[in-house]
């Protein structure tokens, strides 16, 4: 084990002992009892669940209600944690008795949850308008990320996400990483409505379809007449659509996912890739990292995921800090990058401070 895993090991530790001992504390002073029992209870159940939502990928099916019930947790814990804090403050001087607290916070608690469940369950249609450069005419684009379909989606879900975009004009979908998530549900049934389509789709892979099986999922994907783009080019509407694997932006960065190891990078597979500088192109990429490396290739709009937004607030504010392009629209130089929330979930099946999303680009020329 690398000392940078132990280290993260030992303050991932101490950050989940620390607060299950604040939650034991504040659960005794409302049902009374011993604080330890809390303590360990808390600690067991946030450590398994965080375990289990690592290795979703590789439970066996015989598992399936116990990971849904236990990545739930994770997200109740969570707001149960801050939902205590905030009453605490309020409590230094309205000095609620402990069946008022206890109230308070299981009501708070499951209300931000059920809120955070039904926010994911039903994507919004995002609408973003483009400038491209060298465009010709205008041109839509539906885009979907991080559908994430294992345990908690799968064809039922993808369906739902697809008839959003039949309900626009959409031209070409361009999916961007992250279709699966785990085994569960990593079958041909699943991506029925892929094939239903009447428009191109392109993919490209992203690190959660590397954790399961990239071959596998690439493979379906062809199967259900997607156009999978493996560090290559295709032409449609007039625009150059180059996909990306799942990669790192050069060699000097190091991926916290552990998928993108390898030679190639987006510094030098780029420009590897034959572009015609008289049209306009797009790249997809499932991390939007490495703008400088598609600006200079030429690259007019950069379409990427994997960020989820953050997907829980506070977890929102820190993705802030993390990535320089977390969601929405951005500029570097002459290069325009959108970076969507994505229509599924990591983890706690839940949206709070983020939506799930469909988005539909409108391209438009360039003006004068």
């Amino acid at each position: 084990m690398r000392k940078t895993d132990m280290l993260f090991l030992l303050i991932f530790l101490i950050i989940i002992g620390s607060a299950a001992f604040y939650m034991a504390s504040r659960t005794a002073f409302v049902v009374g009892g011993g604080r330890w029992w809390f303590f360990a209870g808390y600690f067991i159940l946030a450590f398994v669940a965080l375990g289990a939502m690592m290795v979703v990928r590789k439970l066996y099916p015989t598992l399936h209600p116990f990971l849904v019930l236990l990545s739930a947790a994770v997200g109740v814990l969570l707001y149960m944690l801050i939902v205590l804090l905030l009453t605490d403050a309020v409590n230094i001087f309205a000095h609620f008795s402990p069946k008022t607290y206890g109230l308070i916070v299981g009501i708070a608690t499951a209300l931000i949850s059920i809120y955070g469940i039904l926010n994911t369950s039903f994507p919004r249609l995002k609408t973003v308008e483009v400038e491209l450069p060298k465009l010709a005419e205008p041109v839509q684009i539906a885009q979907l990320s991080d559908v994430h379909i294992g345990h908690f989606r799968g064809e039922r879900n993808l369906r739902r996400i697809l008839r959003i975009v039949n309900q626009t004009d959409a031209q070409m979908v361009v999916i961007t990483g992250d279709m699966f998530e785990s085994f569960y549900n990593l079958n041909h049934e699943t991506l029925r409505p892929l094939a239903e389509l009447k428009v191109p789709v392109f993919f490209v892979s992203g690190n959660h379809d590397m954790y399961v099986d990239v071959d596998s999922v690439k493979q379906l994907m062809r199967d259900a007449g997607v156009n999978v783009l493996e560090n290559s080019m295709m032409e449609c509407c007039g625009i150059q659509i180059v996909g990306l694997d799942y990669m790192r932006p050069d060699d000097r960065t190091f991926d916290h996912m552990r998928a993108g190891a390898g030679p190639r990078t987006i510094e030098n597979t780029l420009p590897t890739i034959a572009l015609d500088s008289t049209k306009p192109s797009i790249l997809l990429h499932h991390n939007p990292v490495g703008a400088e490396y598609a600006e200079k290739a030429g690259i007019g709009l950069y379409l990427a995921g994997h960020t989820h937004g953050g997907q829980l607030f506070p977890v929102t504010l820190i993705n802030d800090r993390i990535f320089n392009y977390n969601r929405g629209l951005y500029r570097h130089g002459d290069l325009q990058i959108y970076t969507s929330e994505g229509s599924g979930t990591f983890g706690p099946p839940m949206r709070v401070g983020t939506r799930s999303e469909v988005t539909l680009i409108k391209l438009k020329p360039a003006s004068k």
